[in-house]
């Protein structure tokens, strides 16, 4: 993880055919240093872009895949790579030095450095850079929020296992100490309410341009904040949630704090109301990216079309094919017969990404209702769901937590399925990712001796710049 941007990815125009000109600095890897005290807005355009450009790079393929296979809801079928199967649901835990077990984690802390270096360059910077004190400010705010929504996507995959968190050092300083979740947590949600705070003194538009897909919700600092409260409402809710140092009733309540500071609103649930949200936009120009979930061997688990209610509106994103896929693998026979509506056909290669929409929110809103045991306000936030975008008759105000909580899956699974590693937090904190709750040898659960893997383990990489696993540090 060295001190520069890695791979900024800048437009043609951008970049120009100056790139090579030996005159002209290479922005594809601004180093920290050679900014101190001399942002521009050009430079802080690619900076940002760089930033924006690598999370969608990372928060796409295996961040979804794995955990949606984890959580028993997707399943890719490959006949040359069986370890999707065999060691994110199968008899063995993923090897921490293959693609599985080491997967799914540099790319952050790329985006991490690469955030830190936007926010000391803004710091840094000066009125004579053309950047005001509110730009810089949006600057600021902006890289802090992104930054931590590295960490979080981080902490969703290692979950106890934890992660470093002090990383804005040189690269010749020793590797930073290996933290528990709590701590990340605690750490997470302070950079949050600081993006906040100085996305709150950054005016009213941002000294540079963001993709298409975050100008609805956060395309100005006021709406970028929003964005950042709807970040904080899920990272308190999962502290509060957590089994490992779990903040409890005050977790929940700062995430219905933070999502009535969020983009949430219930005045318009049709379908592009239950939609707004920051999304990340894919292209099959020259030189761009494609939505990587277009994949002739990823389907549906059989028991996510077999599960979903009759008449549910959601049922659209599930297809049925014309004859069953299996696979033959450590014992056991994976066989389904559905695919993900947006893993088919050419026109899903630009597919939008949902990094948080409104659905998503109201469906948070209800989770926190429960968990405080305010069953009203959760029957109504999960109607707001079920009754406009599932279509279905809407629930009975609940008598328990149990049957709300059991609700609340059912109308997360379909709502957001395929779109990130939502599922797996769910059951790892409601305690259901287990063999009562997903039967070895049926559909669910193909292979008998499967272990529950919940988290991914702490790369090898990692373990061989440390000497030996490290021990978690916790305050």
């Amino acid at each position: 993880m060295i001190r520069r941007i890695a791979t900024l990815f800048a437009s043609a125009a951008l970049l120009g055919a100056c790139h090579d000109s030996p005159n002209v600095p290479n922005f594809n890897a601004v180093s920290a240093e050679a900014l101190q005290g001399a942002l521009t807005p050009s430079s802080a355009q690619l900076l940002v872009t760089g930033l924006l450009n690598q999370y969608r790079n990372t928060a796409i393929g295996n961040h979804i895949v794995f955990p949606e296979t984890m959580a028993r809801d997707a399943v890719r079928i490959d006949k040359a790579e069986t370890r999707y199967l065999t060691e994110l649901i199968g008899p063995t835990q993923p090897d921490n030095g293959a693609f599985t077990g080491s997967g799914d984690f540099t790319g952050y802390f790329i985006g991490i450095r690469t955030a830190n270096t936007l926010i000391d360059a803004a710091k840094a910077a000066t009125d004579a850079s053309g950047l005001d004190a509110a730009a810089r400010s949006a600057l600021v705010g902006l890289g802090q929020t992104v930054k931590a929504l590295n960490y979080w996507n981080v902490m969703e995959m290692r979950d106890s296992i934890g992660m470093p968190i002090d990383l804005d050092h040189d690269i010749n300083a020793p590797p930073a100490p290996w933290v528990c979740k709590q701590n990340v947590l605690a750490y997470v949600s302070a950079l949050l309410d600081s993006g906040a705070t100085a996305l709150a003194a950054g005016g009213s538009a941002f000294p540079v341009t963001l993709p298409s897909g975050y100008t609805t919700v956060a395309g100005t600092p006021a709406g970028f904040a929003k964005f950042n409260r709807a970040i904080k409402a899920k990272v308190e809710l999962y502290r509060g949630l957590s089994r490992e140092g779990g903040t409890g009733a005050a977790g929940f309540n700062a995430a219905v704090a933070a999502l009535g500071q969020s983009f949430m609103q219930t005045s318009d649930l049709s379908p592009s109301g239950l939609a707004l949200g920051v999304y990340e936009n894919y292209s099959t120009a020259a030189g761009e990216t494609q939505n990587s979930l277009v994949d002739a061997a990823l389907h549906l688990n059989q028991a996510v079309g077999d599960s979903i209610q009759p008449g549910d509106l959601r049922a659209v994103k599930i297809v049925k094919a014309a004859a069953p896929y299996s696979i033959s693998t450590a014992g056991a026979t994976v066989v389904t017969q559905y695919d993900y509506e947006f893993s088919l056909g050419s026109t899903s290669l630009t597919h939008p990404l949902p990094i948080m929409k409104n659905e998503e929110l109201l469906l948070l809103r209800a989770q926190a209702a429960i968990e405080l045991n305010d069953l009203a306000t959760a029957t109504q936030f999960l109607n707001f769901v079920r009754v406009n975008s599932g279509g279905l008759a809407p629930y009975a105000t609940f008598t328990s937590q149990a049957a709300a909580r059991n609700a609340l899956l059912y109308e997360k699974r379909y709502s957001l399925l395929m779109e990130g590693p939502q599922r797996l937090l769910d059951l790892r904190a409601y305690s259901r990712l287990n063999a009562t709750n997903f039967r070895p040898g049926t559909s669910n659960s193909p292979f008998p001796g499967d272990v529950f893997t919940s988290a991914l383990p702490i790369p090898v990489n990692e373990v061989n710049a440390r000497g030996g696993a490290p021990a978690l540090t916790c305050s």
